[in-house]
């Protein structure tokens, strides 16, 4: 079959994307009027209200896909003229793929199993009562440090009542991946009167980042208190998001109870937890949102 340019595909992605939105929105519209109107057909109201919601959802789910696609053509150039291959070929090469991504992923998080203790010790020295490295049991919310990090930022995790409606999934302290937990945080801290202040700059997760992704020695680069990044300098690799975001998912897991991998913990979904991640950096909203994004990538990559 025909592979269009990058730049077709792209201007045809972007119109498609386009028309859809405005149909869902124009569709939004009609169904707020109709229930403006409609007193007794309420159910018939909610049910235009949910099909509005569906194509909303499937919308954001579709560019999700679309940019995901266009990333790995660009990481992969050679697979664009792969894609017109007998479908055969195409499917052994896809598994391929899978099965890399599926080792490698395999590999880190064995990795980090064992060496986040150490980090963990050196962080919050002493660590009492201590973990151990080839279990994970003792971590999750379990542990009073694991529960910290992986705590919610909108929840006191040094209140004892916190810690134990977490830890019995009370409904209103379930852990979701749509809270952004304290582990992400400048000295695992937040203000309250602004949330992104620090996202993404903790001294673990700089760590994690270069254990995985230059080498397990420069983890030993980043200071305690957080300000790490110029070590990133000594590897001749750039970071991306993709991969930061990947040590995000990562970092959770070596904090969880959970000894092997799965993609659903309790509430918490890491496939979610990943694409909220996505979002933030590439669906921020409105000019000075994508500045602080700016920023943010830039002192990753100094």
């Amino acid at each position: 079959m025909a592979i269009e340019s990058s730049s077709d595909h792209d201007d045809a992605a972007a119109v498609v994307r386009a028309k859809r939105r405005i149909a869902a929105l124009e569709q939004e519209v009609e169904v707020l009027r109709a229930s403006n109107k409609r007193v007794k057909p309420q159910i018939d109201s909610n049910v235009h209200k949910g099909r509005a919601i569906h194509q909303l959802v499937s919308t954001q789910d579709e560019d999700r896909t679309i940019r995901s696609f266009n990333e790995l053509l660009r990481c992969l150039p050679w697979l664009k003229k792969k894609l017109s291959s007998d479908v055969d070929e195409l499917d052994y090469i896809l598994k391929d793929l899978r099965k890399g991504a599926d080792s490698a992923r395999g590999d880190d998080t064995a990795n980090l199993k064992h060496v986040i203790v150490a980090w963990l010790t050196e962080l919050f020295h002493p660590l009492d009562p201590p973990l151990h490295t080839n279990i994970k049991d003792d971590r999750g919310f379990i542990h009073h440090i694991t529960g910290k990090l992986l705590c919610p930022v909108e929840y006191t995790w040094s209140l004892n009542s916190t810690k134990e409606k977490i830890r019995d999934r009370d409904p209103d302290f379930l852990v979701t991946a749509y809270s952004w937990p304290a582990m992400l945080y400048l000295d695992y801290t937040f203000d309250s009167g602004n949330i992104e202040k620090g996202l993404f700059h903790s001294a673990l997760l700089l760590k994690a980042f270069k254990h995985i992704f230059t080498s397990p020695s420069s983890a030993k680069e980043v200071d305690g208190d957080g300000d790490g990044a110029d070590a990133i300098v000594a590897s001749q690799r750039r970071q991306s998001s993709e991969s930061d975001m990947t040590t995000r998912s990562h970092l959770r897991f070596s904090l969880s109870n959970v000894n092997s991998w799965r993609s659903i913990d309790g509430d918490f979904d890491y496939y979610v937890f990943y694409n909220n991640i996505v979002d933030f950096f590439e669906v921020a909203p409105g000019i000075d949102t994508q500045a602080c994004i700016k920023e943010l990538l830039k002192w990753w990559n100094r």
